[in-house]
């Protein structure tokens, strides 16, 4: 523990030191102003008991724990519930210390839930409760904030009515209402012109200074509502002690499914404000906090802290920050955070106690106030935009509002609920409506498979018939049915349908369902439905498999990638043109390289040519070999393939198709080949050796000059067909 630690703890209590108050009374305020001195006592034992052990126990190093304001409020309507229940009312002895057993209890399940998500590893779930319901909270939380401070903050005592301020306006309501706006006016010069003070802190001595003045300056007698007779007592675990006198047969066992639900909704709320405070100083300290020991500290700080009665413990991050940026950098910090705040009430609680409510109600209004999420405001703007963006705009506010209404209107649990509700219902309408990435046709990305000029003429006119289709995301029963329709809407033209899948992360049984659907329906139309990217060391192969999908559609129909799957569509419509290309041997007349020549140059060329046969599995080029001899494949076929230097292995680059010609690069720039070459098949060529073509170009050199030309033809059409497929995926 070093000289910052201590600082940096103590700038950490002046802050938490009167919201700690502030939220005590405010959660206990229904149990009436006589017990008023213990809900601040009970707000302190938060920050005290829960931020100790939370601290020591946690995964965070500067992280101040303590009562925070959703979670105050879920507090005030688990307590308010159980003032207001009839049994409890009818009970011969004092309901108070039930209801803070059972407001303790409510607590220590919402620890509990802490521990075993930190335990099992469940932290992270919170992180997917979407943005549009998280702020619809916090403004609901914001406005309640300020609503349930007004009565305190004008001077109305108990159920008073806020509009009777208007009709019947006391010198005494006029006195706390000035307090309190000094107060408010304070925090807020203060955190503008004077940010080395805690803005908190200015409130609180502003507010209490004037009104320790007051005397002095009002000579009349006048009556402010304070915190009371604050006593300096060490805590004690006595929170329980109250439901030894619950008759458990009269109370509502409905209430005790409430005291669970709302536990667990402590425990999910505290663990997204934690791992929250938990991230942003992770950017400040550059360092990665443990989520796992933090939730389940932060867990056994609340466990402990119910014992002696307190509200639920949080990260904060205005605290964490202000005890970080004053020195702050071990554990021991959020420690001495909670020793100095019990030092300090054990020395100043008679004047603490004395303390005016209304200063503390500026305190809570201005925390409301700094609570509300401004960037709600933003998508107003954006609903103007036409198209996707503004439907997607209007539900997300739709969202915001209807969480913030709900919460303000019914109670925070509910809009959570709900909230949640509505946006994975709309995630699922939205994730069902398309999960197709792109889609596009043979003819704008052929294969890698070079094939002659009569071919590619015939591939092109016909490329329309295979349809490719590049599919994200997950497969599931809200995508799958919107999935095949768009498939069948779209292949009436088209005979093949390639699905690209290397962008699906899951399938379920009902989009297995539908593969097989489809399959069997284009089946029945004559058509063809073809899936890359799901070979045997795939995620998703082994649930296609147990689903039966793999035993429905044919394994001739997976493909290892979608290149090999529109090559398997070229080869079956060129079978329809031609069937006999692929095992006939091409004469020199019919090759492309030769394209222009007369019978005269073709036979004074023939005898500069060698012929060579390869089998299945031969070398043709290797890669590195300094030879520049051109290669004219007749008959065969033949794949351009390079090694991969991490993986060990080897990919394919080109397959060429008998009538095209190969290995022209080393001949015209005389460097050593870039990959090697392989026969797929019993393969001939003609091949050109370099030194047989330096004789035709100095003995013929029109006749070289025409090979020249219509080599560069050839690698002209290859370049355009790479610059079409690149424009292709530039557009996406």
């Amino acid at each position: 523990m070093g000289k910052g630690d201590l600082i940096g703890g103590l700038s950490a209590a002046i802050i938490t030191l009167p919201m700690s108050i502030a939220y005590g009374t405010v959660a206990f305020s229904a149990l009436g102003p006589d017990f008023r001195p213990h809900a601040a006592l009970i707000g302190l034992n938060t920050a005290i008991i829960g931020g100790f052990f939370a601290a020591l126990l946690g995964g965070v190093p500067t992280q101040i724990s303590g009562p925070k304001a959703p979670l105050t409020l879920i507090m005030t309507t688990v307590v308010a519930g159980l003032a207001a229940d009839p049994i409890l009312q009818n009970l011969p002895f004092g309901k108070e210390w039930i209801v803070l057993g059972l407001a303790s209890l409510c607590v220590a399940v919402g620890g509990i839930t802490q521990v075993l998500s930190g335990a099992l590893g469940l932290g992270n779930i919170v992180k997917y409760i979407p943005y549009p319901v998280v702020s619809g909270f916090m403004n609901g939380i914001a406005i309640l904030l300020v609503w349930k401070q007004l009565p305190l903050f004008l001077g109305l005592m108990g159920d008073t009515a806020i509009t009777r301020v208007f009709f019947d306006f006391s010198p005494d309501n006029g006195i706390t209402l000035f307090i309190g706006a000094c107060t408010l006016v304070s925090i807020y010069v203060s955190k503008r012109y004077f940010k080395k003070i805690p803005y908190f802190l200015s409130g609180l001595i502003v507010g209490s200074a004037i009104y320790f003045l007051m005397p002095v300056l009002i000579r009349s007698p006048y009556q402010i509502a304070a915190i009371g007779d604050l006593k300096a007592v060490l805590p004690l675990p006595t929170a329980f002690f109250g439901l030894l006198q619950l008759p458990f047969d009269s109370f509502s066992r409905a209430w005790m499914l409430k005291i669970l639900m709302y536990g667990i909704v402590l425990g999910v709320i505290g663990s997204m404000e934690s791992l929250m405070s938990a991230v942003a100083i992770d950017n400040i300290r550059s360092g990665r906090h443990e989520s796992k020991r933090e939730l389940i500290g932060q867990g056994v700080g609340n466990i402990i802290a119910s014992f002696f009665g307190s509200l639920y413990t949080a990260g904060s991050i205005p605290r964490s920050m202000a005890n970080y940026k004053a020195g702050g950098r071990e554990k021991m910090s959020g420690a001495i955070c909670s020793l100095i705040i019990l030092f300090i009430f054990l020395t100043l609680a008679p004047l603490i106690g004395k303390i005016p409510l209304s200063v503390f109600a500026a305190i809570i209004i201005s925390v409301g106030i700094n609570l509300f999420d401004r960037s709600t405001f933003r998508p107003f703007q954006a609903i103007r935009t036409p198209g996707r963006v503004r439907r997607d705009v209007s539900i997300s506010l739709l969202v915001n509002l209807g969480v913030a209404f709900i919460t303000v209107s019914i109670n925070l649990v509910w809009a959570v609920i709900i909230g949640v509700a509505i946006s994975a219902a709309y995630f699922i309408i939205k994730m069902g409506t398309s999960v197709i990435r792109r889609e596009y046709t043979a003819d704008i990305i052929c294969s890698n498979r070079v094939r002659d000029s009569r071919q590619i003429a015939y591939l092109n006119e016909n490329k329309s018939a295979i349809k490719v289709f590049e599919l994200q995301g997950p497969i599931f029963f809200g995508s799958a049915d919107r999935l095949a329709q768009i498939l069948e809407a779209k292949m009436d033209a088209a005979t093949y349908c390639i699905l690209d899948m290397k962008q699906v992360t899951e399938i379920d049984s009902t989009g297995a369902n539908i593969l097989v659907r489809l399959y069997k329906s284009m089946l029945r139309k004559d058509k063809w439905l073809l899936i890359s990217h799901i070979t045997a060391n795939h995620g998703l192969q082994d649930f296609l498999t147990i689903s039966g999908a793999k035993q429905e559609i044919s394994d001739d129909l997976f493909f290892q990638s979608t290149d090999l799957a529109i090559e398997w569509t070229e080869d079956q419509l060129l079978e329809q043109f031609c069937p006999t290309d692929s095992c006939r041997q091409y004469e020199l007349n019919e090759l492309d390289i030769f394209s222009g020549f007369s019978s005269n140059e073709l036979e004074r060329i023939e005898p500069l040519l060698v012929k060579d046969t390869f089998h299945k599995g031969d070398l043709v080029i290797t890669e590195g070999d300094t030879d520049r001899d051109l290669y004219i494949l007749t008959r065969g076929s033949v794949s351009v393939k390079i090694k991969l230097p991490f993986s060990n292995g080897e990919k394919r680059l080109f397959s060429f198709s008998a009538g095209v010609v190969f290995g022209e690069m080393a001949l015209l720039d005389g460097k050593p080949r870039s990959a090697h070459v392989q026969a797929d098949e019993d393969s001939e060529v003609y091949r050109l050796p370099c030194e047989n073509f330096e004789k035709l170009l100095a003995q013929q050199p029109q006749i070289a000059a025409k090979l020249l030309k219509n080599i560069a033809l050839v690698l002209s059409h290859r370049l355009r067909a790479r610059s079409d497929e690149l424009r292709m995926w530039a557009d996406y």
